[in-house]
């Protein structure tokens, strides 16, 4: 189901405390500095009103509706539309290897090594495809709940010559019910069982060469004796969510103060003149980019020939990394448009990179983006490595104060940039910036997290 407001546009609150609405606004009282402030204080008041966000709950829906209730003032329409998602994308796969574990151990001594080893191949499949690539192969419908996208829209002055897209999503992610900072006692919680599973397969291989032994039994006795090491798969994720200010309701307040800033700019010195802009932000990130996709399915009339910039996890000023490649490290970006955004941070005088997603990071809604075929990149701010600066995103302890200003007064400024540049027909000029190269691959560090989903 998908329904349409369209709303009477509000009057426009002032970008600048004082200030009244006026013709002759000038461009140069803009103040980076204010629009992030204004930023996390809506962060701030959207967390007291709402909470939590898990995807597709309540508490996301009245988020979303507010989100598009303070996108209406600065754009020409705006618009909610309804999503079907299933919640169970990432628990459903740890709780089928816990389920399926006793059965392929206990077919290892009857000489059924090969049923065995074709299950043990089918959930692999299943697992890497659906966690590990993000294309899932089933969905779990019986336990379907609704999310709701929003996006707003800026039409330039003239004819649409092109399309910016910013995008973020406002669900929370749920929390671990097991402490993934206790590194040894999360190793034994969810690194046993695992090692139980790839074991199980590795024996069934083993079996279609040779014939059980007394030592087999022996084996499989044990195995089978260590099945409860999997109860912790079957709950692993708590029915709580993360207050998720950082990760990732912080960037959706940033994409409106975005619509505010070209809204209050046209009002004064003029719109811009080629130029649409469309603001987004998505139900279900964080299970299985689902709002994205669908959202992209769904409004081919508003993205043709656009480029997005989606803005994910924004927390430390001197961590600004565009995205060249998703989901793991196996989707592509837009290699340029996350080159050319690192030029513009750097003419502006900041630290910025462009590399890939590491291995087991997950995946952002940049990704659907490119799926779609648009040129896509994501703008994070965060320390992968979890030791050089805290890891907050995913636990109780993403909280407003948990972001750095710096840090979201930096993300404004070089979309402002990039709009800027775009609408002047100079976005893909060659600069000594956009020339050099930015290391290729993805990076060496791995991701300490099992699951970060």
């Amino acid at each position: 189901m998908r329904y349409s407001l369209f709303h009477k546009r509000m009057k426009t609150p002032p970008l600048v405390e004082g200030e009244k609405k006026s013709a002759n606004q000038k461009v140069e009282r803009l103040k980076a500095g204010r629009l992030a402030t204004m930023a996390i204080a809506l962060t701030r008041s959207l967390i007291e009103q709402f909470g939590p966000r898990a995807s597709g709950s309540e508490a996301s829906h009245l988020a979303a509706g507010e989100i598009e209730r303070s996108l209406s003032p600065f754009c020409d329409r705006t618009e909610q539309g309804e999503v079907t998602l299933d919640p169970t994308f990432h628990s459903m796969p740890l709780a089928v290897m816990a389920y399926l574990y006793p059965f392929l151990v206990l077919l290892l001594p009857f000489r059924l090594s090969f049923l065995s080893l074709l299950l043990f191949a089918l959930y692999m499949v299943y697992l890497v495809t659906t966690l590990y690539y993000y294309k899932p192969v089933v969905r779990n419908t019986r336990k379907s709940v609704k999310g709701i996208n929003v996006h707003g829209v800026i039409e330039p002055e003239g004819e649409v010559e092109q399309t910016i897209i910013f995008t973020s999503h406002h669900d929370s992610a749920p929390l671990f019910r097991h402490n993934r900072l206790d590194r040894f006692s999360y190793l034994l919680t969810v690194g046993v069982p695992i090692l139980l599973f790839l074991l199980a397969g590795l024996l069934s291989i083993i079996l279609l060469f040779s014939k059980p032994s007394l030592g087999v039994w022996i084996i499989t006795a044990v195995m089978l004796a260590l099945t409860p090491r999997f109860l912790p798969l079957i709950r692993f994720y708590d029915e709580k969510a993360s207050p998720g200010a950082g990760d990732n309701l912080n960037s959706t307040s940033v994409i409106i103060q975005l619509a505010r800033y070209f809204n209050w700019k046209r009002a004064g010195e003029g719109g811009l003149e080629s130029t649409r802009l469309v603001f987004c932000s998505f139900d279900g990130e964080e299970i299985g980019l689902q709002g994205s996709k669908a959202w992209y399915e769904r409004n081919t009339e508003l993205t043709e020939g656009a480029i997005v910039l989606n803005f994910d996890s924004i927390y430390w000023a001197d961590c600004l990394t565009f995205l060249e490649r998703d989901v793991n490290g196996t989707q592509p970006l837009s290699e340029p448009l996350a080159r050319r955004c690192t030029a513009i941070a750097r003419s502006m005088g900041w630290s910025a990179k462009s590399e890939s997603i590491p291995r087991l990071a997950g995946a952002t809604d940049a990704a659907s983006a490119s799926r779609t075929g648009f040129a896509a990149t994501t703008l994070t701010a965060v320390a992968w490595d979890d030791r050089s600066k805290a890891s907050v995103y995913h636990t109780d302890a993403d909280t407003v104060d948990a972001i750095e200003v710096q840090a979201v007064e930096r993300a404004l400024s070089i979309a402002i940039r990039l709009v800027e540049l775009a609408d002047s027909h100079t976005l893909w000029e060659e600069s000594e910036e956009a020339a050099s190269r930015v290391e290729e691959g993805a990076p060496t560090l791995s991701f300490s997290k099992l699951t970060t989903w």
